[in-house]
């Protein structure tokens, strides 16, 4: 009997919906591709801000992808989605309850009498068109697409670490040049009116050496703001305070020489070559492509879901209970109730509602 209901009820379930496969049934596919897929190995193997190997840009990355709120929101949605789906799930399942009550009551000839009883009942509404299992489908699909925007979130708030700090340092190298560069016009300005003194140069020379001086040191002030308000960005997307001891031991400066032997701050270089692959496959990385993807199999599981609703829906009940006068004899000499429900419900008339479903 179990295997014949099973067989009826995989039978009857609603197929998802194929107007999809019918509007891609006029593609025409190549007989090859232009180019082949990257092999594996090329492929990177680990998550793109380690090949920096730069220890700061990796603690601030992990620290933004656990706390920053566009992520503590995503994953909040997330855990909504899979309780959605595991109460999708319990749907599937019957269900059984148990009870207890005691009544006392009073007769025309002020007589009196007691009644307690206890019981248990059992239901289960039988999926017999697939829309509780439709509905299953589609919160499992709106689950998957929650974690893939919860991976989104996370891929976005790492971008944004990396390029500020990548602006950061290059700012910071762009600083140093500059201070480099405004001692040595300080010497040539200071050498030009020497000359200008001595006769050997115009004042037109010395005037575009002070020019050009001045230019640089005007330039100062701009780097050194853009560095504070880069650090103030990097302390929001970690959920640092701007002067919080972490956050400047990330910061602190790393020196490196120039090509010109000058000691400028170190500025971060990623190691290795990410070789290119089928651009198919690039955008099937991108988690937003993944969750777009989920939501369209959602959508479609729903409209399934709506299709089952046009159709009978059965449910199956039964109570089992002891009734006695007395609390002791519900274990002696209690009578056995039972009981067994069989319904059918069958929509007849809703004015359009489930047609807008699908």
């Amino acid at each position: 009997m179990a295997w014949l209901l099973g067989g009826l009820l995989a039978g009857c379930a609603m197929a998802p919906p194929s107007g999809a496969a019918d509007d891609l049934a006029g593609i025409v596919v190549p007989a090859a591709w232009s180019q082949s897929d990257a092999t594996p190995a090329a492929l990177p193997a680990r998550p793109w801000w380690l090949r920096f190997d730069d220890a700061a840009l990796t603690a601030m990355v992990n620290q933004a992808r656990q706390a920053h709120g566009s992520v503590r929101t995503a994953q909040a949605v997330l855990a909504q989605a899979q309780a959605l789906r595991d109460g999708a799930a319990a749907t599937l399942w019957p269900t059984l309850g148990a009870s207890a009550s005691a009544q006392r009551g009073m007769a025309a000839d002020r007589s009196t009498g007691n009644r307690f009883q206890v019981g248990a009942d059992a239901g289960w509404a039988l999926d017999v068109f697939g829309a509780n299992r439709n509905a299953l489908s589609a919160t499992e699909a709106t689950a998957q697409a929650a974690a893939a925007g919860l991976a989104d979130a996370r891929n976005a708030i790492a971008a944004e670490v990396g390029l500020s700090y990548l602006l950061l340092r290059s700012t910071q190298v762009r600083l140093a040049i500059a201070q480099d560069n405004l001692a040595t016009q300080h010497a040539t300005l200071q050498i030009t009116r020497w000359r200008q003194e001595a006769g050997l140069v115009t004042a037109l020379e010395s005037d575009q050496a002070l020019a050009a001086t001045a230019q640089t040191q005007a330039l100062l002030p701009t780097l050194q703001k853009a560095i504070e308000q880069t650090r103030h960005a990097l302390a929001v997307l970690t959920g640092q305070a701007p002067g919080s001891a972490v956050l400047l031991a990330w910061l602190a400066v790393p020196m490196a020489a120039s090509g010109s032997g000058a000691v400028v701050p170190a500025m971060p270089t990623a190691g290795g070559a990410i070789a290119p692959g089928l651009p198919a496959n690039t955008l099937r990385q991108r988690a937003d492509v993944r969750a777009a993807e989920w939501r369209v199999q959602a959508a479609m599981a729903r409209v399934s879901q709506a299709e089952a609703a046009r159709y009978p829906s059965f449910v199956l009940g039964g109570s089992l209970g002891l009734n006695a006068a007395t609390v002791g004899a519900l274990t002696e000499k209690a009578s056995l109730l039972g009981s067994v429900l069989a319904s059918v419900s069958v929509p007849l008339f809703d004015a359009g509602a489930n047609a807008a479903q699908v």
